[in-house]
């Protein structure tokens, strides 16, 4: 809530946020051991792991570790979000505009807390395109199932295969250069298939 502050969000994210929160609380990460006595010998055995790195994180686990820093991650996803409305202002459009070009696969949204959300990445700072080039590529490109959190990541993650001046790049940044957005989608291609 204070990054949402901050930020000069409105109440929408902080309500977000909460709903969002209370939901992934409900969750409980399960207890005891996900692995048999069989897999873990074998992750020790084939080098994968020592048994106190193994340990370590499974205690790691039991302090409930793993389960907050989802919750971070999650939460940051939605952090880093727009409502209809507040695409609408950005843009110069009204909000069923908004709602109208993500159904048409030209803006990314998710639905966190019972409220659709448009996250930051796919939006510029130039008022005379507000929007990536070629993002449309890429909203088809995303699987349905993959969480926005993953998509948050891998949005802002610089990428091997990405470069300008040596430099990595993020897909934003790529798409900003006016780089061919199907190099994209073939990274997320490469990334679901491995």
């Amino acid at each position: 809530m204070d990054a949402a502050q901050a930020q000069g969000q409105g109440d929408d994210l902080v309500v977000t946020l909460l709903r969002e929160s209370a939901d992934l609380l409900k969750k409980r990460q399960p207890r005891g051991g996900a692995l048999s006595v069989e897999q873990i010998a074998f992750l020790i055995e084939s080098g994968s792991f020592t048994p106190s790195d193994f340990a370590e994180i499974e205690a790691s686990v039991a302090r409930g570790e793993l389960a907050e820093a989802e919750r971070k991650t999650r939460l940051g996803a939605v952090t880093a979000s727009l409502s209809a409305a507040e695409v609408a202002l950005r843009l110069g459009i009204d909000a069923s505009r908004v709602r109208h070009r993500q159904a048409k696969g030209i803006l990314y949204s998710f639905i966190a807390g019972g409220k659709r959300r448009y996250p930051t990445w796919q939006f510029t700072s130039d008022p005379a395109h507000p929007v990536l080039p070629g993002l449309a590529a890429l909203v088809k490109a995303f699987p349905h199932d993959m969480h926005p959190a993953s998509i948050q990541g891998f949005m802002s993650t610089p990428q091997a295969s990405l470069r300008a001046n040596g430099e990595h790049m993020t897909p934003p940044e790529w798409l900003l250069h006016g780089g061919d957005p199907q190099a994209l989608v073939n990274i997320l291609d490469s990334v679901l298939q491995s």
